[in-house]
């Protein structure tokens, strides 16, 4: 099992236990990480298109919606006459009701007209892996999923029926812009940036799913990662390791799997990017603060 990037998630390294849904999906469904987005992202992109259409006409009718809901708001507080009065109020009125339609009806059509009990029939065509990772989220057993807030960067839990969505797929694309097509249940507000679960759930979710998923064929690494892992045993420089810092001593681990591969690339010259061996790299890091020795530390 390949634990998530969950040590890149904040640029400051401050949390390194929240991976990002795109991300947990992507271990999900393929050992390797990129095969995994890549599979994910075409089942998303597959079923995007109209969605993606239509919430452009929805934000261009609340935005001239909207510009004109001020035009008559300032018509209705000049106004002169009883007439003038009444048309600007009328007016008034019909733009604000313009500008909330477009949300109502994307609540409704996500969520329904009650509180969903189950998940709602899928508009395009499901997914295994979506579905079975989705599986885990719905239920009122399962992982909390969550958000920081903008202020405070404090956690906030989503309520699992975020979930029972017709769009729900789309909050595991790793483009924001995806995930914007979402809205949170009766709020009508968009999603967060990210939402994340919490690494020991996701890697509760990939033992379970044991066999791990390949998502397609072809999927082998092209790249040696056990005999660069197994060539870092008994590396003095692990016990250097200051284990109480997750992000620098896996950034470290990086580096020392980045220079084997170096040395030991072949005619090619062909070497596995960073954001490849940081999965393996926080697995080895996993794996040494787990260590006895490592406990007092």
């Amino acid at each position: 099992m390949v634990p998530g990037e969950g040590l890149k998630i904040f640029a400051d390294g401050n949390e390194c236990d929240g991976i990002p849904l795109w991300k947990a999906l992507a271990l999900f469904t393929s050992d390797d990480l990129d095969e995994g987005l890549k599979a994910n992202s075409a089942v998303i992109n597959r079923a995007k298109t109209p969605f993606a259409r239509f919430y452009n006409l929805a934000f261009l009718v609340s935005l001239v919606s909207g510009f004109l809901f001020v035009i008559s708001l300032i018509g209705l507080l000049i106004s002169g006459s009883a007439t003038a009065t009444d048309l600007f109020s009328f007016l008034s009125v019909a733009t604000l009701a313009g500008v909330a339609a477009p949300y109502l009806w994307r609540q409704l059509y996500q969520y329904g007209f009650a509180a969903p009990e189950n998940p709602l029939e899928l508009p395009y065509v499901p997914d295994r892996y979506f579905e079975e990772f989705l599986g885990n989220l719905q239920k009122a057993s399962g992982p909390r999923a969550y958000y920081l807030a903008r202020f405070g960067q404090r956690r906030r839990y989503l309520n699992r029926r975020e979930f029972f969505g017709r769009l729900r797929y789309f909050l595991f694309s790793e483009n924001s812009a995806d995930r914007a097509l979402v809205i949170r249940f009766r709020s009508g507000m968009g999603m967060p940036t990210d939402i994340f679960l919490h690494r020991d759930d996701v890697e509760k979710m990939l033992v379970i799913s044991k066999p791990k998923r390949k998502g397609g064929p072809g999927r082998n690494s092209k790249y040696r990662y056990p005999e660069a892992i197994i060539a870092l045993i008994g590396d003095t420089r692990l016990n250097s390791l200051d284990l109480c810092d997750c992000v620098g001593s896996a950034r470290l681990i990086k580096d020392w799997l980045a220079d084997w591969f170096e040395a030991n690339a072949d005619a090619s010259g062909d070497v596995p990017r960073g954001d490849q061996l940081s999965p393996y790299a926080e697995k080895i890091y996993d794996h040494l603060k787990s260590l006895p020795a490592a406990e007092s530390v």
